[in-house]
């Protein structure tokens, strides 16, 4: 099924309510470590409706340079969510973590697998938090590397014969294009080291990610995070895997941004039309905002159309868990 979403519209003043709406249905925050020898720390906010759990939940993933916090198509979800009675739960990570200054430390550390790993333990404890609490609907949604380190994780637990703990996902923009890899690198390489060292010893070397969302210093500079160049070379290997993806017994629809160029719609409607050929094809969905770019923050006409998919995926999930 593809569909095709046109003009939408939310309050110009959504951000400021989304303050009052966050601090008014706070309920609990959590830092947690990965697996691994790095122990990177990832973070889960809690917001919940009332004492009593809300029927609905929703699980937010942003992606690179970003974080829930700040990040603009994150903070419209949250506010629909809170405005129509659905918890929510947050997972941040170091990905969305940003300090004044570049570490090489850190960039090691920083990888894709060890992002991958964060997630999916940060996810292990969101589980325990979703089952204690019974929802009825339970829906995951991702962005961009968010989404990409989530197929990794729903393909190790169909490997692993686990269930995929939610009841129905909403990917914005996974898989990343090599071709913006090569982009991207030759931008940091001149923007960072002016070219000045050679692919190999710039492949270890520390890049510096901003976000224009993130609150700029005193001085007017941007905090950053702290990747290696080869942090994008992992996240555009990850492999599409229909062979696992046709085992997955929940809704899925995928998100295309019309005018992404890190995501190309195209790209992504071909993953979607040999899933939606699979033995779980009926499950699938692809729906492409014309105006939206990869991070669909700018293209706010969007927004209302964006929000009214996320409510129809409730109906679909219900409908196919019957």
């Amino acid at each position: 099924m593809q569909k095709t979403h046109r003009y939408a519209f939310i309050p110009d003043n959504y951000s400021d309510a989304l303050t009052e709406l966050k601090g008014k249905h706070f309920v609990w925050e959590m830092n947690f470590s990965s697996r691994t020898e790095n122990k990177t720390i990832g973070h889960i906010t809690h917001y919940a409706i009332g004492d009593t759990p809300s029927a609905n939940c929703l699980i937010l993933i942003p992606g690179l340079a970003s974080n829930t916090r700040t990040e603009p198509l994150m903070k419209v979800i949250e506010y629909w969510a809170l405005m129509n009675k659905h918890d929510i739960y947050c997972l941040d990570t170091f990905l969305g973590d940003f300090l004044p200054d570049t570490s090489q430390e850190l960039a090691d550390k920083h990888t894709f697998a060890e992002y991958i790993d964060l997630i999916d333990t940060g996810l292990d404890v969101i589980e325990k938090d979703v089952k204690a609490k019974k929802y009825d609907y339970s829906c995951l949604i991702g962005h961009s590397a968010g989404a990409t380190g989530t197929f990794e994780i729903y393909n190790k637990r169909i490997r692993e014969r686990k269930k995929l703990r939610f009841s129905a996902s909403v990917m914005f923009a996974p898989y990343m294009d090599p071709c913006f890899t090569t982009y991207i690198q030759k931008f940091y390489k001149h923007f960072s080291y002016q070219d000045k060292i050679d692919d190999e010893t710039f492949k270890k070397s520390v890049i510096g990610l901003n976000s224009p969302h993130e609150p700029r210093l005193d001085c007017g500079r941007y905090t950053k995070i702290s990747v290696l160049p080869t942090f994008y070379n992992d996240m555009d290997s990850v492999e599409f895997c229909p062979e696992l993806m046709d085992k997955y017994n929940i809704p899925i629809t995928l998100v295309a941004g019309g005018r992404d160029k890190k995501s190309p719609p195209e790209e992504l409607r071909k993953k979607y039309n040999i899933l939606r050929n699979g033995k779980n094809g009926h499950l699938w969905k692809y729906v492409v905002f014309k105006e939206s770019r990869h991070s669909f923050i700018d293209q706010y006409k969007d927004w209302g159309a964006i929000l009214r998919l996320i409510q129809s995926q409730k109906r679909f999930a219900l409908k196919h868990s019957k």
